[in-house]
């Protein structure tokens, strides 16, 4: 029996992996020199190897000797003290049939593994391959540069703007009126050869410093842009403004806003109170006026205030138009970074890329520029495709946009240097690419972009931001910056790292063990010890029975459509890369294969079942019989995990160990919108190779509830409550390991219990035993429907209807208390739960008030900035009604859940004013 059989060190683990799962560059910078999704945890996967491979062969490097030693006992009965030493398994395989973004593979080959690695998408491929490729760093920097001499000063000659500080001082120093001065670089810029023959006549002497000169021209760093669509009744063009707050001024004392009437961008104090233009005098509350109202749209024209949906518009008109509006900018002359409306100068740049793009498309689109079209799927339809209007991939970026990015690929091809080098050169523009389209948008309060794939989805919003394609001192996702990170990752294979946690702080110790990809076949080539192939893993050609560990990450059912957002990606690479690999010919990525459900490819839970069995089967033929196969998964659903174990059952295994580790992310993008649950599986498999004894199901439901009932001490020993979702899946992990080691001799009377059968009746364990005294703990703190929606709405934007019925019932609550108490409604098969802005209306004609209410209302007022008003017109009995123990706890639970500050301050707030 291997260490990961008898026990995994979750403690140890979710300390670090909380610390990783927040800064993952930080931790493995390698792995995050292009975007995967939903890539799992260094440190799960580091622990996973040494507990599944540690044996009494196992070499450790002596740190005070600098040699190799043998494994000592008390390291081989507790591998978490190898956490922190190089370690040497002597080349065991170790086999990734679903290697994704190459987590197994970096930590298998710092442990001295040999790796088998495969993935049916080309970009996963490509992505791995050049993780543990070794690159002449020296050679890479030094191409850059001669990437940057050829081609730099043509890209930003298009991400110019006229600093308005320099431009007064220009125009005082030159006895003129900025505006003058404005409209003659206007004018010349228009008939220019090259706009850098601008740039090169507004040179001036800086006042304040002798011999130092200054121009008026700034880099810019972020170009906003909004959308517009027609109004459907009068014809109007309609700016889509959710609200008119641009961005937290630099010193965090304001607010930059835009006037709806004439895009005047000044500073307030307060962007939710009302304030007036200082230009036009237009009076506004730029929170609140935006035309944008969830789905709708508002016409402007005062004669017509028409609402109509924004998608049923975009259907009738088309993909909407994009314009202009602000700017974000660096300068380097008075090194100001600040915001700006756009001016004339600003929008006849644009319209210089634009003319010289129109004059080089026919000649680059299918060369440098995509020309493939956007493949129908569940990410993409109708989404992008009917409800924003786009049909190619080149139709998510502008003009300027596509006049940089094809510049920038062309020349590096036509680089001649080392290929190895120009493919470094190709996935780094690659993976700006994520940041130079126009469904980027932008933090408004942290001041910087959004990439695209923030989330692990295609989200067109109507405000998108345009970066700064080559970049300036300043700005994320720029292809300077880009090169950085490329070196960064690639040093940490000659120098890696690990970081772990000592009293609360993250500390970094020095490792020996590289990460040297020598890609070849690993059983005929002696030198090679990374095969990594490109292709469907239900075969795999290497021999039977010739792999120690099988350690992998598998599809999670519907949650993460991978080939999908990867043809992002991929109609990019091909342009480089289909000339030299056979896995870019195809105009789109494969999918026929794909173990995905997903409804418009016509994929369902009984393909995914079938395409997760194969690839098991596979894996246990070239498993070693005494080998174990580990992978994590992460889903609240019961169908999911259902699917899952069966197919872990109809390849042969049985799951003889599982336990729960941190999440990518405790609010992780792949799990948008649905339940929010903080913990992957660790699942850990053997050859079945006996038939199991009878079980009575009875029996495993005893088991199932004493072993989650330790293993929720365990992870509660960290002060962290865990939530229904948690427990849900830590409980379905039980019963997965449980019932998959009896069967098919698992029973319940004289009948065979059935896996869905199984599975049904968790729901049931976690709330009638488990969560059940708990529920009862805070509906005695608070009141009833308060517990309702602390326990199965907190954190969450929809519920299924079917589901919290079904949860109500075990309670003895009538639904019906619930669709009437305003904390919902009802769409189709799912219960939209409110916020409470949506719900201050409802709460206020309420006559009795649950705490959630209070609580809610309270919140509202908070973010209105309206609660000293609703203070004053309190009674002292009224008072303490709203600063109840029951909204005290309701406050301290939600903010816990939700962790958002507001709750904190209102409890401050109440428990000062109201309770002092």
């Amino acid at each position: 029996m291997r260490p990961i059989e008898k026990d995994f060190p979750i403690e140890h683990v979710n300390e670090i992996a909380e610390k990783e799962a927040h800064a993952k560059e930080k931790f493995r910078p390698v792995l995050f020199i292009h975007k995967w999704w939903a890539r799992r945890l260094g440190s799960v996967f580091r622990t996973i190897v040494l507990y599944t491979l540690v044996d009494e062969n196992t070499k450790v490097l002596d740190e005070r000797t600098g040699k190799w030693r043998k494994i000592t006992k008390e390291e081989l009965e507790n591998p978490w003290l190898l956490y922190l030493k190089d370690v040497d398994f002597g080349g065991k395989v170790v086999l990734d049939p679903m290697m994704g973004g190459g987590t197994t593979v970096v930590e298998a080959l710092r442990t001295g593994c040999k790796v088998v690695a495969q993935d049916l998408n080309p970009v996963a491929w490509f992505l791995v391959k050049k993780i543990v490729e070794p690159v002449d760093i020296e050679k890479l920097e030094e191409t850059f540069k001669k990437l940057e001499s050829q081609v730099a000063d043509e890209i930003k000659k298009y991400y110019k703007t006229i600093c308005p500080h320099c431009l007064e001082e220009y125009a005082k120093i030159n006895s003129r009126e900025p505006e003058d001065v404005l409209k003659e670089v206007v004018e010349k810029l228009k008939v220019a050869n090259d706009p850098k023959e601008v740039y090169g006549q507004y040179w001036f002497e800086d006042g304040s410093k002798i011999g130092f000169k200054k121009n008026i021209f700034a880099d810019t760093m972020y170009y906003f842009w909004i959308k517009e669509v027609p109004c459907l009744a009068c014809g109007t063009k309609i700016p889509l403004f959710r609200g008119y707050m641009l961005a937290k001024t630099r010193d965090g004392k304001g607010y930059h806003v835009i006037c709806p009437e004439c895009e005047n961008i000044f500073v307030v104090n307060n962007y939710e109170k009302d304030t007036e233009c200082p230009r036009c005098g237009k009076k506004f509350n730029p929170d609140k006026d935006g035309n944008v109202e969830g789905k709708y749209y508002i016409c402007t024209n005062p004669n017509c205030g028409q609402k109509s949906v924004i998608v049923e518009a975009i259907k009738k008109t088309g993909k909407p138009e994009e314009r202009l509006y602000a700017v974000e900018y660096y300068c380097p002359h008075c090194g100001r970074k600040d915001y700006k409306q756009a001016d004339e100068f600003d929008f006849v740049l644009f319209e210089r890329a634009k003319e010289e793009f129109k004059s080089v498309e026919k000649e680059w689109l299918g060369k440098y520029i995509p020309d493939t079209e956007i493949p129908k799927g569940q990410e993409t339809y109708p989404r992008l495709i009917e409800n924003h209007g786009y049909k190619y991939w080149k139709d998510m970026f502008n003009e300027r946009q596509l006049l940089s990015l094809g510049r920038l690929l062309k020349s590096i091809l036509e680089l001649d240097v080392d290929e190895n080098v120009k493919e470094f050169l190709v996935i780094t523009f690659s993976e700006a690419l994520n940041y130079h389209n126009m469904l980027c948008e932008y933090a408004r309060t942290k001041n910087h972009l959004r990439d695209m794939f923030g989330r692990h989805a295609f989200h067109p919003p109507l405000n998108p931001v345009e970066n700064n394609v080559w970049g300036t001192r300043s700005g994320r996702g720029v292809f300077i910056n880009e090169i950085d990170k490329i070196i960064e990752g690639k040093q940490f294979n000659i120098k890696p790292f690990e970081k772990y946690i000592q009293n609360g702080k993250t500390l970094e110790k020095p490792m020996k063990m590289q990460i040297i990809g020598k890609l070849g076949n690993i059983f005929n080539d002696s030198d090679a010890n990374a095969m990594i192939t490109c292709g469907d893993s239900s075969y795999l050609d290497i021999p039977d029975k010739s792999v120690d560990a099988v350690i992998t990450d598998p599809p999670y059912y519907g949650n993460v459509m991978y080939s999908e957002l990867s043809e992002f990606y991929y109609a990019w690479l091909r342009l480089a890369l289909k000339d030299k690999y056979e896995y870019f010919r195809s105009e789109h990525v494969p999918n026929a294969t794909e173990i995905i459900v997903n409804k418009v490819q016509g994929k369902d839970e009984k393909d995914f079942i079938e395409g997760l069995t194969a690839v098991f089967k596979e894996a246990n033929r070239k498993l070693k019989d005494d080998g174990l196969m580990v992978f994590t998964f992460h889903h609240q659903e019961e169908k999911a995990w259902g699917a899952v174990l069966q197919s872990v059952l109809n390849a042969g295994f049985y799951i003889s160990a599982i336990y729960p580790v941190q999440s990518e992310s405790d609010v992780s993008p792949h799990i948008f919108q649905k339940a929010n649950v903080r913990y992957d599986m660790v699942v850990v498999c053997r050859k079945r190779k006996e038939k199991p004894e009878k079980r009575y199901w009875s029996q495993i439901e005893d088991e199932i509830y004493f072993k989650v009932q330790d293993e929720i001490k365990r992870l509660e020993t960290r002060k962290r409550n865990l939530s229904q979702e948690d427990i849900f899946v830590i409980t379905i992990g039980k019963c997965l390991e449980l019932y998959s080691k009896y069967y098919p001799e698992v029973y319940k009377n004289d009948k065979r219990v059935s896996i869905d059968e199984a599975l049904s009746s968790i729901r049931e364990i976690v709330d009638s035993q488990l969560m059940h005294t708990r529920f009862n703990q805070i509906a005695s703190e608070t009141d009833t429907l308060t517990a309702v929606y602390l326990f199965y709405m907190a954190g969450k934007t929809s519920i299924s209807y079917d589901s919290l019925n079904k949860a109500l019932k075990m309670r003895n609550i009538p639904m019906k208390e619930v669709l009437e108490s305003g904390l919902v409604e009802k769409e189709g098969s799912q219960l939209l739960i409110l916020t409470p802005k949506e719900r201050a209306k409802i709460i206020e004609s309420k006559r009795d008030l649950s705490a959630i209410d209070r609580v809610h209302y309270l919140y509202h007022l908070w973010k209105e900035g309206t609660i000293l008003k609703f203070e004053s017109s309190l009674i002292k009995d009224e008072k303490t009604l709203w600063s109840s123990q029951a909204v005290i706890r309701t406050l301290e639970y939600l903010h816990e859940i939700e962790n958002d500050r507001t709750y904190k301050d209102l409890i401050t707030f109440i428990k000062s004013r109201w309770l002092g």
